[in-house]
């Protein structure tokens, strides 16, 4: 899980979230993120579904694995916060 300590940290996902094209919203992946992300530090099995959806590095697995149906073509980029 991409733990971040400090709003600054998390710009590598809101940057992905702002280039997909369901970053209109906060889709699941992100909620779950934003929302567990401090509580599922010490928690291992919290810790590992994170890690399951964002990587260590702040990577949107999601958006990885299926980044040709989920990017858009950068001309639209949506805010988050």
């Amino acid at each position: 899980m991409a733990y971040f300590s400090n709003s600054s940290e998390g710009l590598i996902l809101e940057e992905q979230c702002s280039n997909c094209k369901y970053g209109e919203d906060a889709c699941p992946i992100f909620a779950a993120q934003f929302l567990y992300n401090y509580d599922a530090c010490g928690n291992g099995v919290a810790t590992a579904i994170l890690n399951t959806i964002v990587d260590e590095n702040g990577i949107c697995q999601m958006r990885e694995t299926f980044k040709k149906d989920l990017a858009t073509d950068g001309s639209k980029q949506q805010t988050l916060f």
